[in-house]
């Protein structure tokens, strides 16, 4: 245990006492993460103010009265012109550029329609390519529907309506406003913590095993009185600590900036809805994760002769973790199959989502953490193999 100990402080001190290794590896994730996502959540707010306050441009043709009435008392940011069938083709090449966001052509007869209870067609015409024309369009035909049933209501009175659906309730919205806001983490957050766990361990585990086989500091290592054995348990330790502070950092990025990019109105939302218990079983799920990363990571490393060789054998395992991430990310909810608990990595992603929804199932929980040390354990097992074969050790 002492032997692993050293090993253990020799990793850990190589890293902690270079100030930019502390800053690249620790620090920058987090930060960089915060200020990425925060910048996102500002530009797709701006994005959203700026169709909600754009000043549409519509042209209309025959439009009726009442209609017209009706659009007065809702508060749109307008500029009607008139149609004419001459200026057709100009009209549709605006639309199409941008310039134009919409064309409503009403029939000549569209009111004596009404009247005579004849089907009326109004004519639509905008460009989806184009977020005002888009947005301007959505407005409209949700304008237009109002007004038909109003029409209608007018027409045949409350019989229009053959039933009605909650008007004397007001508490038939059934949520759990924590567990919503939970689903909306849980569909991104579950790939970016296994993304950048992996992407912290690969900052630094290559170099810790190949890169000492490149450099030649293997064999000094290799030949001094400590089994080989607590080396590799030794350098599985220190490399996990440091990954899992990354992952941290990367974690605490993510939690302050999501809100943000997710437009919730309070910032501090994803702090406040979960407690103590939650955090602590996250704690241990991204613990358990960062050793398997690590083991796998740690058994390349040593099968590999240099880093860039290693750094090339692990990127299939980096892309497979983010296909497992995003396989959830459209769910947001955690699989119930017990199986799926016994996958590496893939159990993790689902754990968190549960943890995230307050779903979390005790034996899903355990079956994770103890089928995650299982898996690290026969990963310390190949990796001493590994470290006992002079040819692979000393291979170049």
């Amino acid at each position: 245990m002492k032997n692993i100990f050293t090993v253990f402080k020799k990793e850990f001190y190589r890293v902690m006492s270079d100030k930019r290794l502390i800053f690249t590896t620790i620090l920058l994730p987090g930060v960089a993460i915060y200020l990425m996502y925060s910048f996102m959540g500002s530009v797709l707010g701006e994005q959203i103010d700026d169709v909600d306050t754009h000043e549409k441009v519509v042209y209309v043709e025959n439009i009726p009265n009442g209609f017209s009435s009706y659009l007065d008392t809702l508060d749109i940011n307008v500029v009607y012109s008139d149609y004419t069938t001459v200026d057709h083709e100009s009209i549709i090449d605006s639309i199409l550029i941008g310039d134009i966001d919409l064309l409503l052509r009403f029939p000549e007869t569209f009111e004596s329609d009404i009247n005579n209870g004849i089907l009326s067609d109004v004519l639509t015409y905008y460009n989806p390519g184009e977020k005002y024309s888009e947005a301007t369009y959505y407005v409209y035909i949700d304008s237009l529907n109002a007004y038909r049933q109003s029409v209608a209501l007018d027409r045949y009175g409350e019989e229009f309506y053959v039933f009605t659906t909650d008007l004397d309730n007001d508490e038939h919205i059934i949520i759990d406003e924590d567990k919503a806001i939970g689903q909306g983490f849980a569909m991104l957050l579950p790939m970016l913590i296994i993304m950048f766990l992996f992407s912290g361990a690969m900052s630094i585990g290559p170099d810790s095993i190949a890169g000492e086989k490149e450099r030649g500091t293997i064999a000094t290592l290799l030949v001094t009185p400590v089994k080989r054995s607590e080396i590799a348990i030794g350098k599985v330790l220190s490399l996990s600590v440091i990954s899992l502070f990354s992952a941290t950092s990367s974690f605490i990025g993510i939690i302050l900036s999501l809100p943000k990019l997710l437009q919730f109105e309070d910032s501090n939302v994803g702090m406040s809805i979960y407690g103590i218990s939650d955090f602590a079983m996250l704690f241990t799920v991204l613990l358990a994760t960062v050793l398997v990363i690590v083991g796998i990571i740690s058994v390349i490393s040593a099968y590999a002769k240099t880093i860039k060789e290693a750094s090339m054998l692990i990127l299939p395992f980096y892309f497979l973790s983010i296909v497992m991430g995003m396989s959830t990310m459209f769910s947001g909810e955690a699989s119930t199959n017990i199986l799926i608990y016994l996958i590496p990595l893939y159990n993790s992603i689902n754990i968190i989502i549960s943890i995230l929804t307050f779903e979390v199932v005790a034996s899903q929980y355990i079956l994770t953490i103890i089928s995650s040390l299982v898996y690290v354990s026969i990963l310390i097992l190949i990796l001493n193999k590994l470290f006992q074969s002079e040819k692979i050790m000393f291979s170049k």
